[in-house]
């Protein structure tokens, strides 16, 4: 039993080892479809996942469940565009090639058949496939298989030739895609692939197999075009409506009823922004799109019992200097501001159900060595205090805040310190200002009038599902009269309960 899964278990951990290595590089050429700089990060954060849930099996274990530990591993560890493509793309070649016998017992005809389905199945995870991208890459290389197997190769040669097609296509990502080709670069999703399928044919053909065949250059001398990599984004954000928040879940259906009747849920993410990626396997679809409507996004989730719901600011760099920063809410109409502010956010719909396996997602998706999280619920909060004792990576350290309003003072008060200083002191004095009552929508004003104090500088009223944003009207008329100097903000938090959240900041603590 050890032998029938070892080639399979060397390949999966070296091609992970493999982005691991080239991770930095991979995040400085990212410039499609957002320059956000995370591409390489989200392959390997992908990768590692599918790899861990490996590790958790016996060195017996099987072939195929070797299969599905990696392929469940990847799909609910996918991140951003490129980790869901590339999920989708390995769950569909290991399993034909699981169909065929396995790794250590493929043909050239499998591993041909394996990248064709493979490449099929990237195409089909993609709302509006882009040329010159990971997609052609992918179709590149079983082209080059399906090519050699067709003059009589062996095996080996097979896997080279899928490798030599790939390299050639990815040379060529450089002219096809505008982004690539104002920034002088390759598609780093297509650089990260090809690292797959590198490390393969070395698998199946010995780590010299390549030595001899002529690598891709990913970074050009000189610059083709008169773009900036920024400006090269900007350019495909407004071809194809951009999005300035990048949403991702976990869903437990595939297909969601909407004004046009029963539609898959990728159609349906189309219909929201764009960069549309779905992949699923068993009854597990894990959902990707780039929108300027995040609470757009989280309604299709909620309509598909969606888990893992995270919302980034793509082009956020982040609050508080190089700590990273995870708000953890119960309030879906909450996450574009959490996320603008700078936070990595973990949208809880039930607090007192939340998977560790979210949060520690959440916690790695922030992106640095050290973590500050602030939740809007208790058990959001024991949640994550509970996680610190067996996270060994990143440090965690879990704020007092018990309430939403008091995430959204911690983080404006995050956005205001300097770059490089830490804003965990500010975050905290924050928290500590901010006093929180639940109201009924008839109470708003009353309960509100009994907050304000001399002191209170700022008031935050938190709608819940349902209710519009004029049953707070009253009471931001009747503030305007009997305290104009503080600052009322009304948001359609869209909680389940309770029905109405008000927090008042003040000057000082109480």
């Amino acid at each position: 039993m050890v032998a029938e899964s070892k080639t399979l278990r060397r390949w999966l951990e070296s091609g992970t080892n493999a982005v691991k290595r080239a991770r930095t590089r991979l995040d400085a050429i990212n410039v499609f479809p957002v320059a956000d700089s995370d591409t390489g990060t989200n392959l390997y954060l992908t990768l590692r996942e599918g790899n861990r849930a490996v590790v958790y099996l016996p060195d017996s274990a099987s072939h195929r469940e070797v299969v599905a530990a990696f392929a469940r591993g990847c799909l609910m560890g996918a991140r951003g565009n490129s980790g869901v493509i590339v999920s989708q793309y390995l769950t569909a070649f290991l399993a034909k090639i699981d169909a065929a016998g396995g790794l250590a017992k493929s043909t050239g005809e499998t591993i041909a058949s394996a990248l064709e389905a493979a490449a099929d199945a990237a195409y089909e995870a993609v709302g509006e496939p882009v040329e010159g991208t990971i997609l052609t890459v992918a179709r590149a290389a079983a082209e080059g298989a399906r090519g050699a197997v067709q003059v009589g190769a062996g095996l080996e040669a097979v896997a080279v030739a899928a490798v030599v097609s790939a390299r050639a296509e990815l040379a060529r990502t450089t002219e096809t895609l505008a982004e690539a080709r104002a920034a002088g670069v390759v598609d780093a999703g297509a650089a990260g692939l090809l690292l797959q399928l590198e490390v393969l044919a070395e698998t199946i053909a010995g780590p010299e197999a390549l030595a001899t065949i002529d690598e891709v250059e990913w970074e050009m001398r000189e610059r083709i075009g008169g773009l900036t990599p920024a400006e090269g984004a900007a350019a495909h954000k407004h071809a194809l409506g951009g999005g300035a928040y990048e949403v991702m879940f976990v869903a437990r259906a595939n297909r969601i009823m909407d004004d046009s009747g029963d539609v898959s849920l990728k159609d349906a993410l189309r219909g929201v922004g764009d960069s549309v990626a779905v992949t699923g396997i068993v009854g597990l679809w894990q959902a990707h799109v780039h929108t300027d409507h995040p609470e757009r996004a989280i309604q299709l989730a909620r309509a598909v019992s969606a888990t893992q719901i995270v919302v980034r600011d793509v082009m956020s760099t982040g609050c508080g200097g190089s700590t990273g920063i995870v708000a953890l809410t119960t309030c879906p109409g909450l996450a574009s501001a959490l996320a603008g502010a700078g936070a990595a956010v973990l949208v809880a719909l039930d607090p007192e159900v939340v998977a560790m396996w979210d949060l520690e997602r959440i916690l790695a998706d922030a992106g640095t060595d050290r973590v500050i999280v602030v939740a809007g619920a208790e058990a959001l909060a024991s949640a994550a205090s509970a996680l610190i004792e067996t996270v060994k990576e990143p440090t965690v350290i879990v704020l007092d805040s018990l309430s939403e309003p008091q995430v959204v003072a911690a983080l404006v008060a995050a956005a205001l310190v300097p770059p490089g200083e830490d804003a965990e002191d500010a975050m905290r004095a924050a928290i500590a200002r901010c006093f929180v009552t639940n109201a009924r929508i008839d109470s708003i004003a009353e309960d509100l009038g009994r907050m304000i104090t001399p002191e209170a500088e700022v008031a935050t009223i938190i709608l819940g599902d349902g209710i519009p944003t004029s049953a707070a009207q009253d009471a931001v008329s009747r503030l305007a009269v009997s305290a104009p100097d503080v600052e009322v903000h009304v948001y359609s938090g869209g909680q389940a309960e309770p029905a109405v959240i008000i927090g008042v900041e003040t000057a000082v603590p109480r």
